[in-house]
Order: structure tokens, then sequence, then C-alpha cells
């Protein structure tokens, strides 16, 4: 894919996020992290959503 069509849907999926921007893979890295940790026991059956918000939309 052409570099340039890249950009453009990156830039159209940044727009539909109510954060207004993408993510980073070391914000989704420090959830993974989070929740993977031994001492994260009372979180069970939840299925976060960590997408600025693209989900409330």
């Amino acid at each position: 894919m052409p570099e340039t069509v890249v950009q453009q849907i990156k830039r159209e999926e940044a727009a539909r996020i109510p954060l207004g921007r993408r993510g980073e893979p070391e914000e989704v890295a420090t959830w993974i992290l989070r929740l993977a940790d031994p001492a994260t026991t009372w979180l069970t059956g939840q299925v976060p959503a960590i997408d600025g918000g693209l989900n409330l939309t």
C-alpha cells in the first residue's frame, strides 16, 4: 500500500477517535502489563476497551 494511502487511513481513523489521535504501542503495553500483573486479582470477566474512546462512537 502506498505511504500516502497509509497516512490518509491513519488520519481518517484518528478523526473517528474521541481523543483525536491513534494510540501508541506503549499505551497498550501498559494495560497489558497491568492486566497480567499477579496483583490484579479483583478484575474478572471484563473486556477492556483500550481504544481512546472509539468504542463509544
